[in-house]
């Protein structure tokens, strides 16, 4: 063949293959085209101004309750009462002495000292204790109350950042994990940001010591039973410091590990009122009678993630189970990867929907500047919002509620389902996420690790991450993801005994995984799944939402009625599932409600609406 064909033949095959280049690229529509009919959301998102939280908000209830003697007004008590709404302890908060001593148990809070309480308050919470009570007092700064907690005096400092349980005492015995025995206050390499503190000399019995040895919690027990705790900081505000990941980085580890020490104190102070209250019923944190919740979720934030999806999808659908698919909507090209949020998109997600997942939003642009991007007007709309990120930690045209607003809108358009739960790229949490998200729309964030927040239950979010607002949005902290060093595969026991350890108080285990590859994953899925099932309940994070929603709305009381205790349930949103710890010494004195279970102390709530009673005996006598 001459020189001259062979030219012909080449650009005839180039000008072929430039042809069916063509025929697809114009077959396949570009993410406008694709989405050409979308335009909104059309509502505006009104974001509230802060308005401080109440905390008559949480006044009321039956004596049986744990009571908060609130000494100054102007704290951080909302940590102390969101913490204890998450393990489960019903509780009223009063600014009135005698109406807290009619309670077994009493939280002194935030402080005890002679300018904050009256003389005749200081002589209740004596005469309290020396009648058989129990009162916690967090700061005891003065009063004259040494002789009554067991100490002789106490020094302020701001240098201690770790507490350490005392070995061998029988009221923490139930802390018999390395990493509840000792917890974390403050990051050792940044004494700057170390809480204030106080350590108590002469005590008699040390429940725990700082770092350095100083007494931190006390107890002193009297032979009439009356039992005076103190402890040694702000238990209020060390909670909305963690939870709002203001310690500078206090915890030991990330992510894939066990981090309690907010857990490790609610705990402490469950099980106290559990031992001294007798007519005590206390929330579990998991649903279906189950150890704890598990959730399986999926950071979709990449080309090859879509591809993959299907098998992940598969994967739970096969056992029987959902998962989360947070799903980045990616609808142009940048510095980070092309726009894969297009017409091939549809059915993926389509079909997540029909086999029963939940679709959620990963945000837009999966910024790594997004803790810091300006909230926004609040009328970012598709397809005028057009971020790009332009470089590391360098975005353009972004918000945060258009990133919220317009990934919102997008998914319920293509599945027509509504999204309610958000985890933004890189976990980077603006302070003004919890009320960006409200006003979006949203109810439910998984935006931090346990690690970072120094607990593994569900919380609810303050406004601006701070300490005197509170929002209707709940976060869902992640406790396994695969970035981490060694693959998830080869960390499958680890994740177990995490799971069972989080199993013994009810903390939730939500995995993060991204799709992006298969094999070592998917085997890990495979493995974890059928070792933790039996004692772990599953589903989405709105399924598991909804109901930690609906649970921390219920109010429990008991009273006593002659030989009879009667247990009365408050629900005002629907739940079912829902365990209540009472005395083991309980029996039914009738018929249980539809759907309700009750075997050794633990009542197992069937479906709940309004209010309900149900009574019990006891072949105890109770005084």
């Amino acid at each position: 063949m001459s020189p001259r064909w062979r030219l012909i033949i080449f650009f005839g095959v180039i000008l072929v293959l430039i042809a069916v280049v063509t025929a697809i690229l114009l077959g396949r529509r570009t993410p406008l085209e694709a989405f050409g009919e979308f335009e909104g959301p059309l509502e505006d998102s009104q974001v509230a101004a802060f308005a401080a939280a109440d905390w008559r908000d949480y006044s009321g209830g039956e004596e049986a309750r744990l009571a908060i003697f609130l000494t100054q007004s102007d704290s951080a008590w909302l940590g102390l009462a969101h913490g204890l709404k998450s393990i489960g302890v019903p509780f009223t908060i009063t600014d009135d002495a005698s109406q807290a001593v009619r309670h077994e148990m009493v939280i002194a809070y935030p402080l005890i000292s002679g300018r904050a309480v009256s003389g005749p308050d200081l002589d209740l919470l004596r005469a309290h204790v020396e009648s058989g009570g129990v009162l916690f007092a967090t700061q005891i700064l003065g009063g004259g109350m040494q002789d009554l907690f067991g100490f002789e005096s106490a020094v302020e400092t701001r240098e201690n950042y770790e507490v350490v349980f005392t070995p061998g005492n029988t009221e923490t015995a139930f802390l018999d994990d390395p990493r509840e025995q000792t917890v974390r206050l403050g990051n050792p390499d940044r004494p700057e940001t170390w809480i204030g503190a106080q350590e108590f000399s002469g005590a008699g019995t040390v429940l725990a010591s700082y770092q350095d040895g100083d007494a931190a919690f006390i107890v002193n027990h009297r032979p009439d039973g009356g039992a005076a705790y103190a402890l040694g900081f702000d238990l209020g505000f060390f909670i909305l410091k963690a939870q709002n990941d203001r310690d500078a980085g206090a915890s030991r580890t990330y992510a894939n590990a066990y981090e309690p020490a907010v857990d490790t104190w609610l705990r402490v102070i469950r099980d106290i009122y559990r031992r001294h209250e007798p007519l005590a019923a206390t929330i579990h944190p998991a649903p279906a009678g189950k150890q704890l919740a598990a959730i399986v979720s999926f950071d979709v934030d990449y080309s090859r993630s879509i591809l993959n999806m299907g098998a992940y999808r598969d994967l739970l659908a096969e056992r029987g189970l959902a998962g989360t698919f947070f799903i980045q909507t990616k609808y142009y090209r940048d510095y980070f990867d092309q726009g894969f949020f297009n017409d091939t998109t549809l059915a993926a997600v389509e079909s997540l929907t029909d086999k029963g997942m939940e679709v959620a939003s990963h945000s837009v642009s999966h910024t790594d500047a997004y803790a810091s991007l300006p909230l926004g007007d609040g009328r970012e709309r598709y397809p005028e919002y057009q971020p790009r990120v332009v470089g590391e930690g360098e975005t353009e045209g972004a918000t945060v509620l258009g990133e919220m607003r317009v990934s919102k809108y997008l998914l319920e358009a293509i599945t027509g389902q509504n999204v309610v739960s958000f985890r933004p790229g890189y976990l980077a949490t603006p302070n003004t996420m919890p009320q960006a998200l409200e006003s979006s729309g949203y109810r439910f964030a998984s935006s931090v690790t346990a690690g970072n927040v120094l607990t593994h239950l569900p919380y609810q979010m303050t406004y601006d991450r701070k300490y005197g607002g509170q929002t209707g949005i709940y976060q869902f902290p992640i406790a396994v993801e695969d970035e981490i060093p060694p693959p998830m595969e080869e960390r499958v026991d680890s994740a177990i005994q995490l799971a069972r350890t989080l199993g013994e108080y009810g903390g939730v285990f939500i995995i993060l995984t991204h799709p992006d590859v298969l094999d070592g994953k998917l085997r890990f899925l495979e493995e974890i799944i059928p070792a933790i099932e039996p004692f772990a309940w599953f589903g989405t994070l709105e399924q598991y939402g909804a109901w930690w929603a609906a649970r921390d709305a219920m109010e429990i009381d008991v009273v006593r009625e002659a030989e009879t205790f009667v247990v009365s349930i408050d629900a005002p949103a629907a739940v079912n599932g829902v365990t209540v710890t009472l005395p083991e010494s309980w029996t039914p004195s009738g018929a249980l409600p539809e759907g309700t279970i009750y075997s050794d102390g633990k009542l197992l709530l069937g479906p709940m609406k309004g209010d309900n009673e149900i009574r019990f005996t006891s072949g105890e006598e109770r005084s």
